[in-house]
């Protein structure tokens, strides 16, 4: 598979993530993964970060020079929110937004090298943690929209 398929492929696990068809984006990442290598899987998980920065930007601007990002689940006594694989895909979005790059690779190859399962679930996360900024920017959006619009002075 070359690289404008496999991005294809990974804006289309997006939208089926933001459609909240998770078991087609599901497939689409399995097909990502039976024909990528595991730096071209990286890849694609970077690609996924990438997405999770811009929303990250459409919602709050830009961090300052200073600044860094940070993710947190929204509610630590939740046992989903502990997860390691959730853990690691927060982690690794705000890795990838403040361009850490070997923080990106050290959590990549931490969820690479365990087991098969334990690699899906982070994978999974990934693309659940992407798809829900992305729904939530949707959300403000459609919000934003439904404002009047500021009188002119």
């Amino acid at each position: 598979m070359d690289i404008s398929r496999r991005g294809q492929l990974v804006m289309a696990v997006v939208q089926h993530t933001v459609n909240c068809n998770y078991d087609r984006a599901v497939q689409v990442l399995g097909e990502i993964a039976a024909t990528s290598t595991r730096r071209q899987m990286y890849g694609a998980c970077c690609a996924l970060a990438e997405a999770g920065r811009q929303i990250l930007v459409r919602l709050y601007g830009h961090a300052s020079p200073e600044g860094l990002w940070a993710l947190a689940a929204p509610d630590p006594d939740d046992d989903c929110a502990q997860h390691p694989a959730h853990l690691f895909s927060l982690r690794f979005i705000a890795a990838f937004a403040n361009r850490d790059m070997p923080t990106c690779e050290a959590l990549y190859l931490a969820a690479a090298n365990a087991s098969g399962e334990d690699y899906f679930h982070s994978l999974t996360a990934l693309i659940g943690d992407v798809g829900h900024l992305a729904r939530v920017a949707l959300e403000e959006l459609a919000a934003d929209s439904e404002q009047p619009a500021p009188h002119p002075r």
